[in-house]
Order: structure tokens, then sequence, then C-alpha cells
């Protein structure tokens, strides 16, 4: 497993876990690198269109994140953490769904992230819980709420006849897999399977894996417990209503520094 300044990263065959201890320059430097190709996915991104700058990618941040409320700026700088992680760290995985919605600055309809294997095999739906910690005011037991919380709004959604999922779907990956990428037809015609099963009201969470993250803004000096993480993933295994899963969870004290951060490289130019 890679290793990123930072970070303290704890991995298994089904889970990871990445306490960010602080915004190290080599942090920093993950999301700079990333940021284009995080907000606009990869294959539009790579065009270098003169609208989608480091600056300008900056500024139609700021503008869909300015005006949300706590608990939406909460989500959308747990996606982006959960983004820069993947990009980093899961090198058998593309993101196929840019972080911007193309169509509208309101929060996108659909899955959060959608990733595809390098190898072309299969796609994994992923959804992002994010918050402080809840009522009990322990880390394992809030991290462990996030990732059923994420079981069940996933379970819920790929049961559901909705088409529009899998047609947001599909279009997020033309702008995310670059054309020369031989499986990118391979990935569309998966998406595309479950677009008909949703069509003919087959859809079938036990046809989907799924990648579960949980981001918890508490103080890192009260991390919680990896266990907690797998117990909970062997749990949400057992019960057997996807074909695969994988948790992801990620504590970071604030979320407010990570917004600062991008505010200022605005302004530095």
């Amino acid at each position: 497993m890679k290793t990123i300044e930072g970070l303290i990263i704890n991995s298994g065959a089904d889970y990871l876990t990445c306490h960010i201890q602080s915004l190290t320059h080599e942090i920093k430097n993950c999301i700079r690198n990333h940021l284009q190709n995080i907000c606009y996915g990869t294959a539009l991104a790579e065009r270098g269109l003169s609208g989608q700058t480091y600056q300008r990618t900056l500024k139609a941040f700021r503008s869909r994140y300015t005006p949300k409320t706590d608990n939406i700026k909460k989500g959308m700088i747990g996606e982006l953490i959960t983004h820069v992680v993947i990009f980093e760290l899961f090198e058998n995985l593309d993101v196929i769904s840019p972080f911007f919605n193309m169509e509208e600055k309101s929060q996108r309809k659909g899955f959060d992230l959608i990733l595809a294997e390098a190898s072309g095999e299969d796609v994994w739906i992923t959804e992002v819980k994010s918050g402080a910690l809840n009522k009990t005011g322990c880390p394992d037991n809030s991290t462990s709420s996030f990732l059923e919380t994420a079981k069940n709004d996933l379970n819920r959604r790929l049961n559901e006849s909705e088409m529009t999922f899998w047609q947001n779907a599909i279009n997020s990956t033309n702008n995310s897999i670059l054309d020369c990428r031989d499986y990118k037809d391979v990935i569309i015609k998966i998406l595309d399977d479950e677009l008909v099963a949703a069509s003919d009201e087959k859809a079938n969470s036990k046809d989907n894996n799924v990648i579960l993250v949980s981001i918890l803004y508490s103080d890192i000096n009260s991390p919680f417990k990896p266990d907690a993480v797998i117990k909970t993933c062997s749990k949400i295994k057992k019960e057997a209503i996807f074909n695969r899963v994988f948790t992801l969870s990620i504590q970071k004290s604030t979320y407010e520094k990570v917004a600062r951060f991008l505010f200022e490289e605005e302004l530095d130019g």
C-alpha cells in the first residue's frame, strides 16, 4: 500500500481506513494533481479546455460550495476527499463519475461515485456518508453508523426501478473514461444492462458491487478503531444484499480546512 505523509492507513481484503493527521504538503499536492480530473472526469479534463484550468476549477468549486448548508458542505468535502483517496490508493479502480454535476449546481441525482475495475470486468457503486460524532460521542459507533446508513441507502436505491440513476451513470462514463481505453464500451454495456433491469422493474441490489464510505469529522486524537470497521464490514457482507462489499472509512478533525485550502489556492492564483 502506498504511503502518504499525514495519513495513517490500515487495509485488508475488503476494507481500508484512513486517519488524516494533518493537511500536509503531500496531501495538498494530491488535491492539486487530481482536482480537474475529479471535478470534470478524466476524459473531459484531459482535453485541456480553457474553461477547465486549475484556477477556473477552483472558482467553479467555490461557486457551488459557498451557498450550501453546513450539512451539504460536509458531504461535498467528504466526497472530494473520497475521490482523492481513491485516485491515490486504489490503483485497480478508475473513477468514472465526475464530482461536478454537469447539468446544474445542485446535488447529483444518482450515486455518489461509480468506479470501474481497470481490467474492465466490473463496476462498483459507491455511497459516501459524512458528518460529526453522533449522540453516543463514540468514534467507533459513529463510523459504523455512517457505514450502515450508506448500506441502507444503496440497498434502497439499487432495488428501485429508477432509470435516471443509470442514465446519469452512462453519461458520466463518457466524460471520465478516455476513448483510447479498450474497456470503455464494456463498462457502458454493464451500466446499460442495469438501466434495462430498472426499466423492466427487475433492479436487484444483489447484482451490484458496492463501496460504502464513512467520513467522520472529529478530533483525530480520538480515532475510530479499524476493528470497528472490520466488524461492521463483516456484518454487512453476511446480510448478502449486495454482490461484493468493500468499506472505506476516513477520519479528519474538520472539513473547513480543506475548503479553506481551496479558497486560498484560488486567491494565490
